[in-house]
Protein backbone atom coordinates (compact mmCIF):
# COMPACT_ATOMS: atom_id res chain seq x y z
CA UNK A 1 0.00 0.00 0.00
CA UNK A 2 2.84 2.38 0.80
CA UNK A 3 4.51 1.65 -2.53
CA UNK A 4 1.20 2.14 -4.36
CA UNK A 5 0.60 5.49 -2.66
CA UNK A 6 4.11 6.67 -3.52
CA UNK A 7 3.86 5.60 -7.18
CA UNK A 8 0.40 7.10 -7.58
CA UNK A 9 1.74 10.40 -6.27
CA UNK A 10 4.52 10.22 -8.87
CA UNK A 11 2.04 9.73 -11.71
CA UNK A 12 2.20 5.98 -12.27
CA UNK A 13 -0.82 3.84 -13.13
CA UNK A 14 -1.14 1.32 -10.30
CA UNK A 15 -3.07 -1.92 -9.98
CA UNK A 16 -3.25 -3.36 -6.47
CA UNK A 17 -4.19 -7.02 -6.10
CA UNK A 18 -5.58 -8.37 -2.84
CA UNK A 19 -7.12 -11.74 -2.05
CA UNK A 20 -9.40 -9.99 0.46
CA UNK A 21 -11.82 -7.10 0.33
CA UNK A 22 -11.60 -4.16 2.70
CA UNK A 23 -14.36 -5.79 4.75
CA UNK A 24 -12.50 -9.12 4.76
CA UNK A 25 -9.38 -7.46 6.15
CA UNK A 26 -11.40 -5.79 8.87
CA UNK A 27 -12.97 -9.11 9.88
CA UNK A 28 -9.65 -10.96 9.90
CA UNK A 29 -8.05 -12.58 12.93
CA UNK A 30 -5.12 -10.89 14.70
CA UNK A 31 -2.33 -9.42 12.59
CA UNK A 32 1.30 -8.74 13.57
CA UNK A 33 1.71 -5.67 15.77
CA UNK A 34 3.67 -3.73 13.10
CA UNK A 35 4.85 -0.81 15.23
CA UNK A 36 6.31 1.93 13.03
CA UNK A 37 9.12 4.13 14.30
CA UNK A 38 9.68 7.81 13.57
CA UNK A 39 10.87 8.07 9.95
CA UNK A 40 8.38 5.48 8.76
CA UNK A 41 5.49 7.16 10.60
CA UNK A 42 6.46 10.42 8.93
CA UNK A 43 6.66 8.83 5.48
CA UNK A 44 3.12 7.42 5.69
CA UNK A 45 1.90 10.88 6.73
CA UNK A 46 3.86 12.50 3.89
CA UNK A 47 2.07 10.19 1.44
CA UNK A 48 -1.27 11.32 2.84
CA UNK A 49 -2.14 7.91 4.25
CA UNK A 50 -4.32 7.95 7.39
CA UNK A 51 -2.40 9.26 10.41
CA UNK A 52 -4.75 7.75 13.03
CA UNK A 53 -4.93 10.85 15.20
CA UNK A 54 -7.08 8.98 17.71
CA UNK A 55 -4.21 6.57 18.43
CA UNK A 56 -1.60 7.48 21.03
CA UNK A 57 2.00 7.47 19.82
CA UNK A 58 4.68 6.66 22.36
CA UNK A 59 7.79 8.71 22.87
CA UNK A 60 9.83 6.70 25.37
CA UNK A 61 10.89 3.10 25.94
CA UNK A 62 11.41 1.56 29.38
CA UNK A 63 13.45 -1.65 29.54
CA UNK A 64 13.60 -3.93 32.59
CA UNK A 65 16.36 -6.54 32.61
CA UNK A 66 15.22 -9.38 34.86
CA UNK A 67 17.32 -11.94 36.69
CA UNK A 68 16.40 -15.65 36.94
CA UNK A 69 15.54 -15.20 40.61
CA UNK A 70 12.90 -12.59 39.84
CA UNK A 71 14.26 -9.13 40.73
CA UNK A 72 15.03 -6.55 38.05
CA UNK A 73 18.80 -6.14 37.71
CA UNK A 74 18.46 -2.66 36.22
CA UNK A 75 16.23 -0.54 33.99
CA UNK A 76 16.85 1.71 31.02
CA UNK A 77 14.38 4.53 30.45
CA UNK A 78 15.03 6.96 27.61
CA UNK A 79 13.24 8.95 24.89
CA UNK A 80 12.84 8.04 21.25
CA UNK A 81 14.18 10.57 18.76
CA UNK A 82 10.72 10.63 17.10
CA UNK A 83 7.34 9.21 18.19
CA UNK A 84 6.44 5.61 17.33
CA UNK A 85 2.94 4.45 16.41
CA UNK A 86 1.27 1.03 16.31
CA UNK A 87 -2.12 0.72 14.59
CA UNK A 88 -4.02 -2.49 13.92
CA UNK A 89 -3.11 -3.71 10.43
CA UNK A 90 -6.69 -4.82 9.90
CA UNK A 91 -7.69 -1.16 10.06
CA UNK A 92 -4.76 -0.02 7.94
CA UNK A 93 -5.34 -2.62 5.21
CA UNK A 94 -9.09 -2.01 5.11
CA UNK A 95 -8.85 1.77 4.95
CA UNK A 96 -5.83 1.62 2.64
CA UNK A 97 -7.66 -0.31 -0.08
CA UNK A 98 -10.48 2.23 -0.08
CA UNK A 99 -8.08 5.18 0.01
CA UNK A 100 -5.95 3.94 -2.89
CA UNK A 101 -9.03 3.19 -4.99
CA UNK A 102 -10.22 6.75 -4.37
CA UNK A 103 -6.85 8.03 -5.59
CA UNK A 104 -7.14 6.18 -8.87
CA UNK A 105 -5.56 2.81 -8.24
CA UNK A 106 -7.23 -0.19 -9.83
CA UNK A 107 -8.01 -2.44 -6.86
CA UNK A 108 -8.55 -6.03 -7.95
CA UNK A 109 -9.92 -8.55 -5.45
CA UNK A 110 -9.07 -12.21 -5.89
CA UNK A 111 -6.33 -14.77 -5.42
CA UNK A 112 -3.27 -14.44 -7.67
CA UNK A 113 -1.53 -17.60 -8.84
CA UNK A 114 1.94 -18.09 -10.23
CA UNK A 115 0.40 -18.25 -13.69
CA UNK A 116 -1.41 -14.97 -13.03
CA UNK A 117 1.91 -13.34 -12.17
CA UNK A 118 3.20 -14.25 -15.62
CA UNK A 119 0.14 -12.70 -17.29
CA UNK A 120 0.49 -9.55 -15.18
CA UNK A 121 4.19 -9.27 -15.98
CA UNK A 122 3.27 -9.33 -19.68
CA UNK A 123 0.84 -6.41 -19.33
CA UNK A 124 2.66 -4.20 -16.79
CA UNK A 125 6.01 -2.42 -16.65
CA UNK A 126 6.64 -4.00 -13.25
CA UNK A 127 4.99 -6.52 -10.94
CA UNK A 128 5.88 -6.38 -7.24
CA UNK A 129 5.14 -9.26 -4.85
CA UNK A 130 4.91 -8.17 -1.21
CA UNK A 131 3.46 -11.27 0.44
CA UNK A 132 4.93 -14.67 1.17
CA UNK A 133 1.81 -16.50 0.00
CA UNK A 134 1.94 -20.29 -0.24
CA UNK A 135 1.25 -20.05 -3.96
CA UNK A 136 4.57 -18.26 -4.35
CA UNK A 137 6.72 -20.62 -2.27
CA UNK A 138 10.09 -21.03 -3.91
CA UNK A 139 9.52 -18.02 -6.16
CA UNK A 140 12.32 -16.05 -4.51
CA UNK A 141 15.19 -18.43 -3.66
CA UNK A 142 17.09 -18.10 -0.40
CA UNK A 143 20.21 -15.95 -0.61
CA UNK A 144 22.69 -18.03 1.37
CA UNK A 145 25.29 -15.24 1.40
CA UNK A 146 22.88 -12.85 3.15
CA UNK A 147 21.03 -15.36 5.35
CA UNK A 148 22.31 -16.50 8.74
CA UNK A 149 19.70 -18.89 10.13
CA UNK A 150 18.18 -22.13 8.89
CA UNK A 151 15.69 -22.66 11.73
CA UNK A 152 13.58 -20.48 14.04
CA UNK A 153 15.48 -18.75 16.83
CA UNK A 154 12.38 -17.97 18.89
CA UNK A 155 8.83 -19.13 19.32
CA UNK A 156 6.33 -16.29 19.09
CA UNK A 157 3.10 -15.33 20.81
CA UNK A 158 1.13 -12.10 20.44
CA UNK A 159 -2.09 -10.96 22.06
CA UNK A 160 -3.83 -7.59 22.24
CA UNK A 161 -5.24 -6.66 25.64
CA UNK A 162 -7.38 -4.08 27.40
CA UNK A 163 -8.38 -3.60 31.04
CA UNK A 164 -4.83 -3.10 32.35
CA UNK A 165 -3.95 -1.02 35.41
CA UNK A 166 -1.71 1.86 34.39
CA UNK A 167 -1.61 3.21 37.95
CA UNK A 168 -0.12 -0.08 39.13
CA UNK A 169 2.84 0.30 36.74
CA UNK A 170 2.91 3.82 35.22
CA UNK A 171 5.87 3.13 32.90
CA UNK A 172 3.36 1.28 30.72
CA UNK A 173 2.02 4.62 29.56
CA UNK A 174 4.94 4.34 27.10
CA UNK A 175 6.60 1.39 25.37
CA UNK A 176 8.00 -1.26 27.72
CA UNK A 177 10.46 -4.10 27.12
CA UNK A 178 10.84 -6.88 29.72
CA UNK A 179 13.83 -9.17 29.19
CA UNK A 180 14.94 -12.33 30.94
CA UNK A 181 18.00 -13.19 28.82
CA UNK A 182 18.04 -16.69 27.41
CA UNK A 183 14.41 -17.29 28.36
CA UNK A 184 11.90 -14.67 27.21
CA UNK A 185 11.60 -11.14 25.83
CA UNK A 186 8.28 -9.28 26.08
CA UNK A 187 7.31 -6.09 24.27
CA UNK A 188 4.34 -4.13 25.61
CA UNK A 189 3.34 -1.76 22.81
CA UNK A 190 0.76 1.07 23.07
CA UNK A 191 -1.67 0.05 20.35
CA UNK A 192 -4.85 1.10 18.54
CA UNK A 193 -6.98 -2.04 18.25
CA UNK A 194 -9.84 -2.24 15.76
CA UNK A 195 -12.26 -3.60 18.40
CA UNK A 196 -11.49 -1.53 21.51
CA UNK A 197 -9.27 1.34 20.37
CA UNK A 198 -6.61 2.23 22.94
CA UNK A 199 -4.99 -0.99 24.12
CA UNK A 200 -1.68 -2.80 24.45
CA UNK A 201 -0.23 -5.33 22.03
CA UNK A 202 1.93 -7.85 23.87
CA UNK A 203 4.59 -9.55 21.78
CA UNK A 204 6.34 -12.50 23.44
CA UNK A 205 9.61 -13.95 22.13
CA UNK A 206 10.29 -17.35 23.66
CA UNK A 207 13.51 -19.33 23.73
CA UNK A 208 12.58 -22.83 22.51
CA UNK A 209 12.73 -25.40 25.31
CA UNK A 210 13.03 -22.75 28.02
CA UNK A 211 10.85 -21.99 31.03
CA UNK A 212 8.54 -19.73 29.01
CA UNK A 213 7.96 -22.27 26.23
CA UNK A 214 4.32 -23.03 27.12
CA UNK A 215 2.18 -21.72 24.27
CA UNK A 216 2.13 -24.65 21.83
CA UNK A 217 -1.37 -25.84 22.78
CA UNK A 218 -2.99 -22.38 22.85
CA UNK A 219 -6.06 -22.14 20.57
CA UNK A 220 -7.68 -18.84 21.64
CA UNK A 221 -6.59 -15.42 22.80
CA UNK A 222 -8.02 -16.09 26.26
CA UNK A 223 -6.06 -19.33 26.63
CA UNK A 224 -2.88 -17.63 25.50
CA UNK A 225 -3.35 -14.71 27.85
CA UNK A 226 -3.90 -17.08 30.78
CA UNK A 227 -0.64 -18.87 29.97
CA UNK A 228 1.13 -15.55 29.59
CA UNK A 229 -0.02 -14.38 33.02
CA UNK A 230 1.46 -17.56 34.50
CA UNK A 231 4.76 -16.85 32.76
CA UNK A 232 4.76 -13.28 34.06
CA UNK A 233 3.97 -14.34 37.63
CA UNK A 234 6.87 -16.80 37.62
CA UNK A 235 9.52 -15.05 35.53
CA UNK A 236 8.64 -11.33 35.28
CA UNK A 237 6.85 -10.64 38.57
CA UNK A 238 7.24 -6.88 38.38
CA UNK A 239 4.78 -6.78 35.46
CA UNK A 240 2.04 -8.78 37.17
CA UNK A 241 0.15 -5.83 38.74
CA UNK A 242 -0.20 -4.29 35.29
CA UNK A 243 -1.23 -7.41 33.38
CA UNK A 244 -3.29 -9.27 36.01
CA UNK A 245 -6.63 -7.54 35.25
CA UNK A 246 -6.28 -7.59 31.45
CA UNK A 247 -8.62 -9.25 29.00
CA UNK A 248 -8.07 -10.09 25.34
CA UNK A 249 -9.56 -7.56 22.93
CA UNK A 250 -11.25 -10.41 21.03
CA UNK A 251 -11.08 -14.22 20.94
CA UNK A 252 -9.18 -14.18 17.61
CA UNK A 253 -6.75 -11.34 18.22
CA UNK A 254 -3.70 -13.46 18.89
CA UNK A 255 -0.87 -15.06 16.94
CA UNK A 256 1.48 -17.92 17.76
CA UNK A 257 4.14 -19.70 15.78
CA UNK A 258 7.76 -19.38 14.70
CA UNK A 259 9.60 -18.06 11.67
CA UNK A 260 12.92 -18.78 10.03
CA UNK A 261 14.67 -15.45 9.39
CA UNK A 262 15.77 -15.35 5.76
CA UNK A 263 16.95 -13.06 2.98
CA UNK A 264 15.90 -14.08 -0.51
CA UNK A 265 17.02 -13.09 -3.98
CA UNK A 266 14.81 -10.10 -4.80
CA UNK A 267 14.10 -10.75 -8.48
CA UNK A 268 12.35 -13.94 -9.60
CA UNK A 269 12.24 -15.27 -13.14
CA UNK A 270 8.88 -16.64 -14.24
CA UNK A 271 8.39 -19.66 -16.56
CA UNK A 272 8.02 -17.29 -19.52
CA UNK A 273 11.32 -15.60 -18.76
CA UNK A 274 9.59 -12.48 -17.48
CA UNK A 275 10.45 -11.26 -13.98
CA UNK A 276 8.87 -9.90 -10.80
CA UNK A 277 10.32 -7.95 -7.88
CA UNK A 278 9.88 -8.99 -4.25
CA UNK A 279 9.65 -6.48 -1.41
CA UNK A 280 9.05 -6.58 2.33
CA UNK A 281 8.73 -9.93 4.08
CA UNK A 282 8.56 -11.68 0.72
CA UNK A 283 12.33 -11.26 0.42
CA UNK A 284 13.63 -9.96 3.78
CA UNK A 285 12.02 -11.77 6.70
CA UNK A 286 13.42 -10.81 10.09
CA UNK A 287 12.46 -12.17 13.49
CA UNK A 288 10.07 -9.66 15.17
CA UNK A 289 12.51 -9.25 18.08
CA UNK A 290 13.82 -5.94 16.74
CA UNK A 291 10.49 -4.64 15.44
CA UNK A 292 11.89 -4.25 11.92
CA UNK A 293 9.31 -6.04 9.73
CA UNK A 294 6.92 -3.20 8.85
CA UNK A 295 9.66 -0.62 9.21
CA UNK A 296 11.97 -2.39 6.79
CA UNK A 297 9.12 -2.92 4.31
CA UNK A 298 8.31 0.79 4.44
CA UNK A 299 11.97 1.71 3.89
CA UNK A 300 12.09 -0.63 0.89
CA UNK A 301 8.89 0.83 -0.57
CA UNK A 302 10.25 4.38 -0.22
CA UNK A 303 13.59 3.44 -1.75
CA UNK A 304 12.11 1.69 -4.79
CA UNK A 305 9.45 4.34 -5.35
CA UNK A 306 12.20 6.95 -5.55
CA UNK A 307 14.42 4.84 -7.82
CA UNK A 308 11.56 3.87 -10.13
CA UNK A 309 10.38 7.45 -10.42
CA UNK A 310 13.87 8.66 -11.32
CA UNK A 311 14.47 5.82 -13.80
CA UNK A 312 14.16 6.43 -17.53
CA UNK A 313 14.14 3.19 -19.45
CA UNK A 314 13.04 -0.42 -19.30
CA UNK A 315 12.72 -1.99 -15.87
CA UNK A 316 14.94 -4.99 -16.43
CA UNK A 317 15.87 -7.77 -14.02
CA UNK A 318 19.54 -6.69 -13.90
CA UNK A 319 18.50 -3.11 -13.13
CA UNK A 320 16.22 -4.26 -10.30
CA UNK A 321 18.97 -6.42 -8.79
CA UNK A 322 21.33 -3.47 -8.96
CA UNK A 323 18.78 -1.32 -7.10
CA UNK A 324 18.27 -3.94 -4.41
CA UNK A 325 22.03 -4.19 -3.93
CA UNK A 326 22.07 -0.41 -3.46
CA UNK A 327 19.24 -0.68 -0.92
CA UNK A 328 21.07 -3.48 0.88
CA UNK A 329 24.08 -1.26 1.57
CA UNK A 330 22.01 0.31 4.35
CA UNK A 331 19.06 -2.06 4.52
CA UNK A 332 21.29 -4.89 5.71
CA UNK A 333 21.60 -3.21 9.09
CA UNK A 334 18.01 -4.09 9.97
CA UNK A 335 18.89 -7.76 9.49
CA UNK A 336 22.22 -7.47 11.29
CA UNK A 337 20.52 -5.62 14.16
CA UNK A 338 17.92 -8.38 14.48
CA UNK A 339 20.44 -11.22 14.27
CA UNK A 340 22.59 -9.42 16.83
CA UNK A 341 19.68 -9.30 19.30
CA UNK A 342 18.85 -12.96 18.71
CA UNK A 343 22.35 -13.90 19.90
CA UNK A 344 23.29 -13.80 23.61
CA UNK A 345 24.37 -10.37 24.77
CA UNK A 346 28.13 -9.94 24.76
CA UNK A 347 29.92 -8.42 27.74
CA UNK A 348 30.47 -5.04 26.10
CA UNK A 349 26.78 -4.85 25.17
CA UNK A 350 25.80 -5.59 28.77
CA UNK A 351 28.12 -2.75 29.80
CA UNK A 352 26.42 -0.38 27.36
CA UNK A 353 22.98 -1.30 28.69
CA UNK A 354 24.15 -0.93 32.27
CA UNK A 355 25.65 2.49 31.48
CA UNK A 356 22.39 3.47 29.77
CA UNK A 357 20.54 2.77 33.01
CA UNK A 358 22.48 5.71 34.47
CA UNK A 359 22.80 7.93 31.39
CA UNK A 360 19.65 8.76 29.42
CA UNK A 361 21.64 9.94 26.41
CA UNK A 362 23.16 6.47 26.00
CA UNK A 363 19.68 4.97 26.24
CA UNK A 364 18.33 7.40 23.63
CA UNK A 365 21.14 6.45 21.27
CA UNK A 366 20.28 2.79 21.75
CA UNK A 367 16.58 3.35 21.05
CA UNK A 368 17.40 5.30 17.88
CA UNK A 369 18.38 1.95 16.40
CA UNK A 370 14.74 0.91 16.12
CA UNK A 371 14.13 3.80 13.75
CA UNK A 372 17.50 3.58 11.97
CA UNK A 373 19.39 0.34 12.67
CA UNK A 374 22.53 1.64 10.96
CA UNK A 375 22.91 4.12 13.84
CA UNK A 376 23.92 1.19 16.11
CA UNK A 377 26.93 0.29 13.97
CA UNK A 378 29.70 -0.10 14.79
CA UNK A 379 29.54 1.26 18.33
CA UNK A 380 27.07 -1.23 19.85
CA UNK A 381 28.22 -4.36 18.04
CA UNK A 382 31.97 -3.82 18.06
CA UNK A 383 33.74 -4.19 21.41
CA UNK A 384 36.47 -1.63 20.74
CA UNK A 385 34.00 0.96 19.49
CA UNK A 386 31.71 0.34 22.47
CA UNK A 387 34.55 1.00 24.91
CA UNK A 388 35.47 4.12 22.99
CA UNK A 389 31.93 5.44 23.12
CA UNK A 390 31.55 4.72 26.84
CA UNK A 391 34.82 6.54 27.46
CA UNK A 392 33.40 9.55 25.63
CA UNK A 393 30.46 9.43 28.06
CA UNK A 394 32.89 9.30 31.00
CA UNK A 395 32.09 5.65 31.74
CA UNK A 396 35.29 3.75 32.50
CA UNK A 397 36.11 0.50 34.30
CA UNK A 398 35.76 2.04 37.74
CA UNK A 399 32.35 3.48 36.94
CA UNK A 400 31.14 0.18 35.49
CA UNK A 401 32.37 -1.67 38.58
CA UNK A 402 30.42 0.72 40.78
CA UNK A 403 27.31 0.18 38.68
CA UNK A 404 27.71 -3.61 38.88
CA UNK A 405 28.08 -3.52 42.64
CA UNK A 406 24.85 -1.55 42.80
CA UNK A 407 23.11 -4.17 40.66
CA UNK A 408 24.41 -6.96 42.91
CA UNK A 409 23.09 -5.20 45.99
CA UNK A 410 19.64 -4.72 44.43
CA UNK A 411 19.43 -8.31 43.26
CA UNK A 412 20.42 -9.70 46.64
CA UNK A 413 18.00 -7.34 48.35
CA UNK A 414 15.22 -8.40 45.99
CA UNK A 415 15.86 -12.07 46.67
CA UNK A 416 15.72 -11.53 50.40
CA UNK A 417 12.52 -9.52 50.04
CA UNK A 418 10.82 -12.27 48.01
CA UNK A 419 11.82 -14.92 50.56
CA UNK A 420 10.46 -12.90 53.45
Amino acid sequence: MVLSAALLRAGWQVSLYSDRTAEDHLADRGRPTACLFGDQVEYEAELGLPTWSQASPFTRIHLDLYTPAGPVAFSVDAPLDKPALAVDQRLKFSSGLAELAARGAEVVIGAVSLEDLDDLAASHDLVVVTVGHKAFQGLFPRDDARSTHTEPQRKLFMVNVAGYDLDAHPVHRQGVFSFLPGTVEVFWIPFWDKDVGESRSIVVEITPGGKADRFDDVTTADEGLAVFKEVVAELLPGELPFVAPTRATSPVTFIKGAIVPVVRHPVAELPSGRHVLGLGDAVVLNDPLSGQGANNATRMAKFFAERLTAHDGAITAPWLREQFDAFWEKGRYATEFTNGLLAPLRDHQKNVLLAASHDEEIGARLWSGFNDPSSLFPWFFDETEAHRYLAERQVGRGTLLRYKLGVAARVIGGRLSRRS
